[in-house]
């Protein structure tokens, strides 16, 4: 819809970034996470939510910082541990890597994936004590690395699917 000048300048612009094929398996991936969603997205939501609320309870109980304790800590996938401090958050998250807890250096932590694998409370008590005995306690990374490989051991079925 340009001359050739003007049509090149605007394909080099655009293409391949904004214009793309079709991609199939993508689309029927994204049909079946939305039924999924469509069928077991309000059950998972809550869950997810009362899995971070009971994580956030937990931690906050065992001495880390939680934030929005007043606001019963969380209305989302998400827990907050702020210390304040980059370095410090980052020194956790190091310390939470080296046991295969994956938060980042905000700290950050994440239910949705342990929701989706059908974790509930009590492994939300089981989580939060590997947090405080690599964080706090300081036992060695090897014993609590065991527990968390033992813990996804027993919860290798995705859940909030067709599959149940």
């Amino acid at each position: 819809m340009a001359d050739k000048e003007h049509g090149e300048f605007v394909k080099s612009k655009i293409y391949p970034a904004f214009v793309d094929n079709a991609h199939w398996n993508r689309i029927a991936a994204l049909t079946l996470a939305l039924a999924e969603m469509e069928n077991f997205g309000k059950a998972y939501a809550e869950q997810v939510i009362r899995n971070s609320q009971t994580l956030a309870k937990v931690l906050y109980d065992g001495g880390f910082p939680v934030v929005c304790q007043h606001l019963g800590f969380t209305r989302s996938h998400q827990v907050i541990v702020d210390y304040g401090d980059y370095e410090k958050g980052r020194t956790l998250a190091e310390k939470l890597q080296r046991v295969n807890i994956i938060v980042d250096c905000v700290v950050r932590i994440g239910t949705c994936e342990i929701t989706r694998r059908g974790m509930k409370g009590d492994e939300m008590l089981r989580i939060a004590e590997m947090i405080k005995r690599a964080a706090i306690d300081a036992e060695p990374p090897e014993n609590i690395k065991k527990d968390v490989a033992k813990l996804c051991s027993e919860f290798q079925k995705v859940k909030y699917c067709f599959d149940e």
